[in-house]
């Protein structure tokens, strides 16, 4: 769609499963996308997606590099780890960049504010609801939905000081109408982030410090049958983290204040009305962290060994402590490649979880305490990297495999917040997990024609306190991908094709009507899977000018050039007396789009 977005480039990776037009998560080696933290500049943000899968949060224009690792190194994550790094230079003549399409109009636009400091100020609109309204449908029932973002990062150095602040906000506005299941949706999100950093240096000595806010909320309205209410959620997160460097030691601390809102409904339900708990949980946390990097001994090794301390205190005004270690341990082989072998554990204190597998920012966190113990984890994964043909090619393998503790699944639906008193705890599936796979990838870094192509075979498996072990909601056991870009003078185009296989679901066994309602007893716990998925999306720019300087040109693109119907979940009618139970995928079959670009 013409924007080189961050987070659909990681989907392309073969350590991350690729999502659907629903599904806008990152599930890293088989994780959770909960379990990942997402950040700018080490700041984390929640929910960080838009709805679709289609733009992620972060108007790329305005960051400069894009940290991914699949472990987020002695950080309070089970997964990996994405911190966007926004441009920090100063001085200079500033710039910018335009771009508009028919789905959206973003821009960026930098500029000096003295000799040591500087400005960037980015937005970005959509107007999908204006030029796709009559195309946005889900199964034919009508959607209507729409987005904006916001980001502003100032940077002052001034040689053995440098000082950063970052500004970012997001809002989405969805509704959605079922006249066959007589349901009503209205349902918005927004996500924001505050964050002042400021890093001292003398000699070899670093200090970093960083203090943020970082906050979502979402509000949902439900009306269905004679059942109508609101189901509101928060996360705030309030955080001070520091970090020092000399030479090869390092260590740091970081104090956290956890605000968090579980969704809990209000309603009407026939003539009752029925309140939420609305159990706000409010926790502390705080860590210590030290580590080491050893350099190159032996001629061909390599070490890197680290330490994190951990004191959590649930809402319920529990204690836990815990202690993660992490080692690296590399193996130089020069013109035979390297080996690099990483372990370590790792603990989590906030669950996401929410009322839908389909991706929706319907998903809410839950603090560690009554609803469940601390996540855990503890990993391996062993590497092979080469680089050959003069660095112009290169080949990856990884193995990896993860043992998860303490884990949620939630197996309700929207209507139970509506028809009862909320109980999370009679909807919340206790599990453990295990994650393992192999990834493969060989990439072409040189030439007009870059790109690669991956596979990766991985299972993501949970097993609940009863013993019944199942697949997570977005388990895909084999995936190929494809990226390709061939570039001129005057032009670029480029592709990418995905073939995965399709992630889980929960099948009913049984649908009747009781009291005008439609009622489902299911099977097993994502018994059943989707087809296939398999998408190409093509990209052609022509660039009327293209120095090094200015940028400008136009942008044609083609998503799902294939024009296939991919699955995104199974759903079931009540018409003329008689159910219905089968497939839906997204109504757009071919998303064509044109742009105009301009970057000085």
């Amino acid at each position: 769609m013409g924007n080189a977005d961050p987070l659909r480039f990681i989907r392309l990776l073969p350590s991350v499963q690729t999502g659907s037009e629903l599904d806008a998560g990152i599930h890293i080696q088989g994780c959770d996308h909960g379990h990942n933290l997402v950040s700018i500049d080490g700041a984390p943000i929640y929910g960080a997606n838009h709805l679709l899968g289609i733009f992620s949060v972060f108007n790329p224009s305005h960051f400069k590099t894009l940290d991914y690792s699949t472990t987020a190194s002695m950080k309070s994550y089970l997964g990996g780890s994405l911190d966007m790094i926004p441009d920090r230079s100063t001085g200079g003549a500033g710039g910018g960049d335009l771009s508009i399409g028919p789905m959206a109009a973003q821009g960026t636009v930098r500029f000096s504010t003295g000799s040591k400091s500087a400005i960037a100020i980015s937005g970005r609109k959509t107007f999908l609801n204006q030029m796709y309204r009559q195309y946005l449908k889900v199964d034919g029932d009508p959607f209507e939905y729409g987005f904006g973002d916001f980001n502003a990062s100032w940077a002052m150095n001034t040689g053995a000081d440098q000082v950063y602040a970052d500004l970012f906000c997001s809002s989405d506005a969805a509704a959605y109408s079922s006249l066959n299941n007589n349901l009503n949706l209205d349902f918005g999100w927004e996500v924001g982030l505050a964050a002042v950093h400021w890093n001292h240096s003398a000699g070899e000595a670093m200090l970093k410090q960083t203090l943020f806010a970082s906050s979502t909320s979402m509000k949902l309205g439900v009306e269905h049958m004679y059942d109508s209410g609101y189901i509101p959620s928060h996360t705030r997160h309030y955080g001070y983290e520091a970090a020092f460097s000399l030479g090869r030691l390092r260590a740091g601390a970081s104090a956290s204040f956890y605000d968090v809102l579980p969704q809990s409904g209000h309603s009407t339900s026939g003539y009752m009305q029925i309140l939420g708990k609305e159990e706000r949980q409010k926790a502390l946390q705080g860590d210590l962290t030290a580590g080491w990097n050893s350099g190159l001994f032996l001629s061909h090794w390599s070490a890197d060994i680290a330490l994190k301390g951990s004191w959590y205190l649930s809402p319920e005004r529990e204690s836990f402590l815990s202690l993660s270690p992490a080692v690296s341990i590399s193996y130089d082989m020069f013109r035979a490649g390297s080996l690099e072998l990483k372990a370590g554990t790792a603990t989590q204190n906030i669950f996401n979880t929410g009322v839908t597998s389909l991706g929706f920012p319907i998903e809410f966190n839950i603090l560690a305490g009554r609803y469940g113990k601390p996540q855990t984890s503890v990993y391996g994964t062993l590497s092979y990297n080469l680089r050959f043909l003069h660095d112009a090619y290169s080949l990856s393998a990884d193995l990896y495999g993860r043992r998860l503790g303490n884990q949620l699944e939630y197996c309700g639906t929207i209507l139970d917040f509506l028809r009862n008193a909320q109980d999370l705890n009679s909807v919340l599936i206790r599990a453990e997990g295990w994650n393992y796979g192999l990834n493969l990838i060989l990439h072409k870094q040189a030439g007009k024609l870059t790109g690669w192509i991956s596979y990766s075979l991985g299972r993501s498996l949970r097993r609940s306190d009863d013993g019944d072990v199942f697949p997570s909601n977005f388990e895909r056991i084999h995936e190929l991908d494809a990226a390709l870009t061939y570039s001129a003078r005057k032009w670029d185009a480029g592709g990418t094709f995905i073939a995965a296989s399709g992630t889980p679901f929960t099948v009913p066994e049984a649908m009747y009507i009781s009291s005008g309602q439609i009622l489902s007893r299911y099977g097993r716990h994502n018994g059943a899977r989707l087809a296939p998925y398999i998408r190409l999306d093509l990209n052609f720019n022509w660039y009327f000018r293209n120095d090094g300087q200015v940028s400008h040109g136009i942008n044609a693109s083609l998503y799902n050039a294939l024009a296939r119907d991919n699955q995104l979940a199974y759903k079931y009618k009540f018409h003329d007396g008689a159910f219905a139970y089968r497939p839906f995928c997204f109504a757009l079959k071919l998303m064509p789009g044109i742009g105009w670009f301009y970057k000085f």
